[in-house]
Parts: structure tokens; sequence; C-alpha cells
């Protein structure tokens, strides 16, 4: 299920031919839209399914020649290793063990630089932060019924940053939420902030609004008090309503696993410009409904 969820934003994202300039120190080293990474970089990735955590790494070691590199992955889940080694295309994008010829994508990394289709709304540049740098990043969400998912790019290396899937799922009868997180937790690739963060300002939200989600998240207060404080955001110019939304009542219910996500956000596992850009996207799909 993870994997189709990955491969939606592959899909969703394509490059173009023109490219805007990457990090700094893989200029002249590597080929445009193609995957950067060097001998003894690495990527390290916490995974929490359900509520079993467990811990993914990618260390690349030598090339295999001037496409093609080794890469050792290791899964730690409940002190239980396996290690795997890779061998990764770094033009297609596609990896396959030592032993077998069956390629398939490696979504830990894209080609960069990233261009994406800035007339799909499914695909959104987002400020975040990765161990204490500023980051662009691409959103690429996806819901529909009982689902949603948010993938985030780093826009400038092709980096997975994080991963949020939630779903509804029956089990005995009973309606639960099954959620997925994979976040990237250590690389050598990311080393600075992102040179398109400079001219950018930060989000400022009232800690009030803060409380207000937390309480909503947690079923202690109506949805009308939560659209009433997305309403106050937008009155203050720090959400905006995309064009062409219809208004309507605000005793429209919202869907359960909206308060998933908004909880993380209350307890500052998202920032709040991710906060502000997943509301506005799901006002623009017609999700939250706020009236005009």
């Amino acid at each position: 299920m993870k994997t189709i969820i990955i491969l939606f934003a592959v899909c969703a994202i394509f490059f173009a031919s023109e490219a805007d300039n990457a990090f700094s120190q893989q200029v002249n080293t590597c080929q445009a839209h193609t995957i950067c990474v060097h001998p003894g970089d690495t990527l390290t990735y916490s995974v929490t399914l359900r509520d079993v955590n467990s811990t993914e790494s990618y260390n690349f070691k030598n090339m295999v020649d001037s496409d093609n590199i080794q890469v050792l992955q290791n899964q730690d889940e409940s002190n239980v290793k396996q290690n795997a080694t890779l061998i990764l295309d770094l033009k297609t994008g596609f990896i396959h063990t030592q032993n077998s010829t069956d390629q398939r994508p490696f979504l830990q990394i894209l080609p960069s630089p990233i261009d994406y289709n800035k007339s799909d709304t499914s695909i959104m540049p987002i400020t975040t932060e990765f161990n204490g740098h500023k980051r662009t990043a691409l959103a690429v969400f996806h819901s529909s019924e009982n689902t949603t998912s948010k993938i985030e790019y780093d826009l400038e290396t092709g980096i997975l940053l994080d991963e949020h899937f939630s779903s509804i799922i029956t089990i005995r009868g009973n309606p639960q939420i099954v959620n997925v997180v994979d976040r990237l937790t250590d690389t050598d690739i990311i080393n600075s902030d992102s040179q398109s963060i400079m001219n950018q300002s930060s989000t400022s939200i009232p800690k009030w609004v803060k409380t207000t989600a937390k309480s909503w998240s947690a079923g202690d207060i109506q949805d009308s008090e939560f659209i009433g404080a997305i309403q106050y955001l937008i009155s203050k110019g720090v959400m905006h309503v995309p064009h062409g939304t219809p208004g309507t009542n605000s005793s429209q219910s919202i869907p359960t696993w909206i308060k998933h996500s908004t909880g993380m956000w209350s307890n500052d596992q998202i920032t709040d410009n991710e906060f502000v850009q997943s509301i506005q996207w799901l006002i623009s799909k017609g999700i939250i409904q706020v009236g005009n």
C-alpha cells in the first residue's frame, strides 16, 4: 500500500527540459536529471507503521561504472536486522539486487533538480525544515473518501524528506485509522538552507489557533469552532482561499482523517507553513469547506 502511494507521487512529478542549479557541492560532479549521489553518501529514515518503529538506511558504496553505484540497504525492526546490496542506475533512477535484473524505482531519491507541472493542484511547493536547515520541497497530496497522503521531496536534491499516509480501515467491524510515517532523519547530502528560502517570510500563527486545533483533533470541540479558526487565518491573510473555490455552510462534516494531520501540527510534528499549505489545498478540493 505504501509503495502504491509513493508511486502516485512519482507519476505526478515529471522532469522538464530546463533545470535549476542543484547544490553547489554537486555542480560539475553530477549530470542534470540524474540522481546525484557519491560514494560515502548516506540516507537514514525512521519508519512507523501503526505502532511498529523501524530504521531504514542506505549507504552508497563504490561506483560500478559511470552510471551505476552500489547501495547497501540496512533495515532494523525490533532488533531484527536485514541487509541487501543493490545496484542503482543514476540515469534511470531504477534499482536492482546484485543477483537479479528485476528493477524497481528507487523512490528515496528522484533525479535532480526536480521540475514539476505547476498547473497540477496535487503538487505544491512548500517550505519545510530538515535538521535545522530550511528547505524548499514539493508536497504531493492525494485524498479519497477514507485515505489521505502527503509526500515531500526536496526540490533541489530529489531526496524523499517525509511521507505521511493515513487510511480508515474496518477491523472486526470497527473502523480504525492506520498511519504510516516515513521520515528522513539523517543525510550528509543536505547541509544548508535552500537558496530560494532567502526571500521567503515565515508564517506566523497565533497560539490560540494551535490550541483550538489541538482541542478539535482530540474531539473536544465542534467542527464549527475549528472552521472559525481557519476563517480567522483567512481574514488575516495568513491563509488564502484559492480563486473559484465554492463556499458552503460551515456545518459541513469534515472527514475524520483530517483531525490526525491537524493533531500532528498542534504537537509541532509539522511546521506552520506545511499546515497552512495543506489546509489551503484541502479547501481548494472542497474537503474542508468554509463560508465566504
